[in-house]
């Protein structure tokens, strides 16, 4: 939450970016719509924390060879 006016102006003005450079991604047909990148980041932090978990607990180190592919 910003109260300041720059703040809500850089606020603004950072939403408006990632919508354009989104836009841009999709009309490029680098992305199919906007929730792909989202969905892609977050399967890939939960691979490499569940990953980072088993070599820590379990010293595990062959797993971290295999993709998810969810």
């Amino acid at each position: 939450m910003v109260r300041t006016t720059e703040a809500i102006r850089t606020h603004f003005f950072s939403a408006i970016r990632a919508f354009t450079q989104l836009e841009l991604m999709r009309t490029e047909e680098l992305i199919e719509n906007w929730y792909e990148i989202q969905r892609n980041l977050s399967l890939q932090v939960a691979h490499d924390f569940i990953l980072e978990h088993l070599k820590q607990k379990v010293g595990l180190t062959a797993y971290s060879q295999f993709s998810v592919n969810a």
